[in-house]
């Protein structure tokens, strides 16, 4: 279970912090942060009398946001047209050592932001003739070979759309060298191409990899050196690397926090596996730089990265779930809020969740990034705050009111939803996490909660089948819509669609399935003992154990080796889980490949002792008492039901995974 958990718990990292937050938190560390979160001076945003008034609001802001949520530094930036008009730094960099943040010094791991430089540089391929966007991705791969390389394009990678499911093991790694060599790495881990590219908007953190790759193999040298000098100098990104240790030149970097009791635990930041999807750090400036291009049609002072065309182009809706909610642009998602444009991404790691949102109707941008674990519920907060401050409008929709008819339309809502971006890995049971249970109330509020971590939230039905979220909710999200339809439910982009379940694949329903069955299984080490010595003493406990038994306790057996196993391999080492088994593990989870073997030699030497009773028309002629058969039936059901979820969950090719 630990290492489950484990899995669970990464599931949002180095992606888009998308989805319902969970519930704010408090502690001795946000009473510590009323005094740490004062910014440093600002040497770089203008003097006027506006820009003073935005950068104290947004100072005053991210603040109360940072007390709130426990975070023990943040680094942030605001642009208006052409100019950084406010970069500034809160908290510390280190909160062992008590270094602040330096919003011109200080990076921070920006996570999945970084990506936007990879679709940046496909854009500059297309510009100079080394790439198309409508060519499939094989025409450029020469020197590699991966699923999907003749379908899918350069379009479908920058929409999130080629099809590819989605993959958490090997994301992280524990050295650096293997995430030097992440070409080959990535070859060998691209997910299993699952839908037909084009057809569904469903995050891809490996197909950003590819379109690093290809953009790789197109101008004949390393990514990271490429983005170095067409992205990261022309726009006077000093801080900025995508290289993993962070280089002497681009110190300092933030290190990662872990709210305590006490204050806070620090911890250096994660190594990323496949470093164009999340390994690049950056300073405030660095990324205000960055929005100030991207809201210029590619210009920054006297240099341009990108030419208006592609600049626009990477802003327009190009692919979207459902036409009610936001959808997805070249890189950026796009969506509305408090009444605003948007074009977004968001980032996080272990430790880090960055906010990076361009306002193109007000030629506006905002960055945020924290460097505390668990605060990326505070980034919708911040969001919300800004909109309010800069434009003067309410995130919520404060005249909404639930429609009665709603209930009416209950039966088509109701349900559990699970993630179709996991299929046909082990990692299918991060759906557990990745499922929303949809209620309706009397009064036409539909309900969202996760089955298995709790916490709700309310909606309100815009028209037939779209909701918006209550006005009056008190837990940040930045998911502002979502749809249900025909048995999907979909949030907006990049989150893959959610697809309703069966009765009995619901959350409840497989999760009291394990535990009757392995209680089932598990009371014959208590059940057996007993009735043996009761009927025949333990000097003849041997001739106890039949065939049938002994098949069945073959099977629990194994079982209670995977149990003791997981919670062993969890407690010594529950990075594994996400970093790559270990040879321990993988033993561990090779004794699941015993259970349904157990289970049908089982159910066979139980049903010849049904055949003999249904031949002799008489209970008594089977090898035991009639309540024992039927013990023994319960049993094989059990050991049956096991079988079958260890299937359905893909567990069974676990220890190959």
């Amino acid at each position: 279970m630990t290492g489950i958990v484990c899995v669970l718990l990464v599931s949002g990292l180095v992606g888009p912090i998308v989805g319902t937050a969970m519930a704010h938190s408090g502690g001795a560390a946000a009473d510590e942060l009323d005094d740490a979160a004062h910014p440093l001076t600002d040497d770089t945003a203008g003097s006027a009398a506006d820009d003073q008034i935005v950068g104290t609001e947004v100072d005053r802001l991210i603040g109360s946001v940072m007390a709130e949520h426990d975070v023990a530094g943040a680094s942030a930036a605001v642009v208006e047209g052409d100019e950084l008009v406010h970069a500034e730094g809160y908290g510390n960099a280190d909160a062992a050592a008590g270094t602040p943040v330096d919003p011109n010094e200080t990076s921070f791991m920006v996570g999945s932001v970084g990506k936007l430089t990879v679709w940046t540089a496909v854009m500059q391929g297309v510009e100079n003739g080394d790439l198309e966007l409508d060519e499939p991705v094989g025409t450029y791969l020469e020197n590699y070979s991966v699923e999907g390389e003749d379908e899918v394009t350069l379009e479908h990678l920058g929409t999130h759309t080629p099809g590819y499911e989605d993959r958490l093991q090997g994301l992280f790694v524990d050295d650096y060298d293997e995430a030097d060599n992440w070409e080959p790495k990535l070859e060998r881990e691209l997910p299993a191409h699952v839908r037909p590219p084009g057809e569904t908007v469903a995050y891809s953190n490996h197909g950003t990899g590819l379109a690093a790759l290809v953009v790789q193999e197109a101008v004949g040298e390393p990514f990271e050196e490429y983005v170095e000098r067409e992205i990261f100098e022309p726009l006077a990104m000093e801080g900025a690397t995508i290289e993993q240790p962070v280089p002497d030149d681009r110190e300092p970097v933030s290190q990662g926090h872990v709210p305590t009791e006490d204050g806070f635990e620090t911890d250096d930041p994660v190594i990323i596996g496949v470093p164009p999807a999340g390994s690049m750090s950056a300073t405030a400036t660095d990324m205000g730089n960055f929005a100030i291009a991207a809201l210029q049609d590619g210009v920054f002072e006297d240099d341009r990265v990108l030419e208006p065309e592609s600049a626009e182009a990477m802003l327009e809706p190009r692919a979207t779930n459902h036409p009610d909610v936001g959808g997805v642009g070249y890189g950026y998602m796009l969506g509305e809020r408090g009444g605003e444009a948007l074009a977004w991404h968001t980032g996080g790691t272990e430790y880090f969740n960055t906010l990076f949102v361009l306002f193109p109707d007000h030629d506006v941008a905002l960055y945020v990034s924290f460097n505390t674990a668990g605060s990326g519920a505070g980034l919708a907060d911040v969001l919300d705050g800004f909109i309010e401050q800069r434009f003067d409008s309410e995130a919520g929709e404060a005249t909404l009111e639930p429609d009665p008819a709603t209930a009416d339309r209950a039966d088509a809502y109701e349900g559990e939803y699970r993630s179709t971006g996991f299929q046909t890995t082990p990692e299918k049971i991060v759906g557990l996490a990745d499922a929303h249970h949809v209620s309706v109330t009397d009064e036409g509020y539909l309900e969202l909660g996760s089955p298995l971590l709790g916490g709700e939230t309310r909606w309100v039905e815009l028209e037939r089948g779209v909701f918006a979220p209550d006005p009056d909710e008190d837990d940040a999200m930045l998911t502002s819509r979502l749809a249900i339809e025909d048995g999907t439910l979909y949030t907006d982009a990049p989150a893959a669609p959610y697809e309703q379940v069966s009765w009995y694949e619901t959350t409840t329903a497989q999760l009291g399935l394990a535990v009757v069955a392995l209680g089932a299984v598990l009371s014959t080490l208590l059940v057996w003992p007993i009735t043996a010595y009761r009927s025949r003493g333990w000097g003849r406990m041997r001739t106890h154990l039949t065939r049938p038994r002994l098949a069945i306790l073959a099977g629990t057996g194994l079982l209670v080796a995977f149990v003791v196993g997981l919670l062993a391999n969890g407690v010594g080492d529950p990075n594994q889980f996400v970093y790559g088994y270990t040879p321990w593990l993988r033993l561990t989870l090779a004794f699941l490949l015993g259970v349904p073997l157990a289970a049908l030699v089982a159910l066979a030497l139980v049903g010849l002792e049904w055949y003999r009773v249904a031949t002799a028309r008489d209970l008594e002629a089977s090898s035991t008492t009639p309540l024992g058969l039927a013990y023994l039936t319960a049993l094989t059901v059990a050991l049956l039901v096991f079988a079958w979820q260890l299937w359905y969950w893909n567990l069974l090719t676990a220890a190959t995974f």
